[in-house]
């Protein structure tokens, strides 16, 4: 039986404003919402977005693993 990769659901509000840009853009690159947004938090995690943690110094990511570390903190 395959496990499911995706089984944790984050929920977060933005302006009406916000939504239809989101939507915009969603619609031409023809992919959804939750695409973007684990493309946008993995890119976070990874220390590849702008406003990163590594970025910033608060901690990193071990590639291969499913922990993070936080100054220090297993």
């Amino acid at each position: 039986m395959k496990r499911k990769k995706l089984t944790h659901g984050i929920t977060f509000f933005v302006t009406a404003e916000m939504y239809q840009a989101v939507r915009k853009d969603v619609d031409e690159c023809q992919i959804s919402i939750s695409e973007l947004m684990r493309g946008l938090i993995g890119d976070y995690l990874n220390g590849t977005h702008f406003y990163s943690r590594s970025n910033v110094g608060e901690g990193e990511i071990v590639e291969g693993s499913e922990e993070v570390n936080l100054n220090g903190q297993s």
